[in-house]
């Protein structure tokens, strides 16, 4: 199953990775206002252990793990 949509000022992208293993989820940040034909503000991509657990959390929480990601991303900037 893949995902491309928006979530907030974030686009994301998730689909089973090439080895079967993990699932590949990207996070792109734009900011309030910023064209999108520009570079996001940031992004990070992170990959989820493609079992039972993972698959729930990129399927059914996905709101929460893009959350998750956004403030990873705040504490370390």
């Amino acid at each position: 199953m893949e995902l491309d949509k928006w979530i907030g000022s974030c686009k994301i992208r998730a689909f089973p990775w090439v080895d079967g293993k993990r699932i590949y989820f990207n996070v792109q940040y734009y900011a309030p206002g910023q064209s999108t034909s520009k570079p996001p503000a940031w992004e990070k991509t992170v990959y989820i252990a493609n079992n039972p657990e993972g698959q729930r959390l990129v399927y059914d929480f996905t709101h929460s793990l893009v959350e998750h990601i956004v403030m990873l991303h705040r504490k370390v900037v």
